[in-house]
């Protein structure tokens, strides 16, 4: 069985005063295998933030499912949304989402001290992980100290300290130069060798081509899927680029 499964997604947002509504997705359907890594690409208005909001649990489809290891995500009770999210969910933004009053060990910490966890279990579980994410000198430090590739460093141990079934990025090298950004997406190839399932949404054939798989979203559907399969990163790189110039041409399904 697949880790996500999402079963004909369908959102309408309701205009007000009875105007037209939109309709942000139309039948979306695919399926994630656990250590998966897939990256979701489309312009702007094609559905992806809607996308990912409902695999995040923080938006509601008109119709369809969400599966996470078999469990109906929308049939949760709202108590128990925030508890199901936190447990198997991690999340890496691109504008970054940390507390500035707080130092990087303490935004690692966050979702841990909402779960309850004692210190001395959150704190055997940060020093590996900020060693591995070469951060281990910056735990004392607070976000305003930190350069954008740092931040963003931060963020990824937050996201995957709770050890969640799927990481969910929003643009992850968005706010990031080059450098930085080839630097974070050399750690979520890490992350997925060493089994972690991701699921990356972005605008960068560059950040799309270091994942496993690309699924294309045009017009609220499933436009068009790549696989990397034995392609080199610069063969997945080329076979994307391709795949926008059609879209973007208003090329046919493919």
């Amino acid at each position: 069985m697949a880790l996500l499964e999402v079963e004909h997604l369908r959102k309408v947002y309701t205009a007000r005063l009875g105007g037209v509504g939109v309709e942000a997705l139309k039948d979306v359907s695919f399926s994630v295998e656990a250590g998966e890594f897939v990256a979701i690409m489309g312009e702007s208005g094609s559905g992806k933030t809607t996308l990912l909001n409902i695999l995040a649990a923080l938006d509601t489809p008109t119709a369809g499912d969400v599966l996470l290891n078999g469990q109906p995500m929308g049939r949760l009770k709202e108590r128990d949304l925030t508890a199901f999210r936190r447990e198997n969910l991690g999340f890496v933004f691109q504008d970054f989402n940390l507390l500035d009053a707080f130092t990087v060990r303490d935004n690692i910490f966050l979702p841990l001290v909402l779960s309850g966890m004692a210190y001395e279990q959150m704190e055997a579980r940060l020093q590996p992980l900020v060693k591995a994410l070469g951060i281990e000198k910056l735990v004392n430090k607070f976000p305003y100290e930190l350069s954008g590739g740092q931040k963003q460093r931060t963020a990824v141990a937050r996201a995957i300290i709770t050890r969640p079934a799927i990481l969910l990025a929003d643009e992850p090298t968005g706010a990031l130069d080059s450098k930085a950004s080839g630097s974070l997406l050399e750690v979520f190839g890490e992350l997925n060798r060493q089994g972690q399932t991701i699921l990356m949404v972005t605008h960068s054939v560059n950040a799309a081509s270091h994942a496993q798989r690309t699924l294309f979203l045009r017009d609220g559907m499933i436009y068009h899927q790549l696989y990397r399969g034995d392609k080199t990163r610069e063969q997945m790189f080329s076979d994307i680029s391709a795949t926008l110039t059609v879209m973007t041409r208003g090329g046919g399904d493919r």
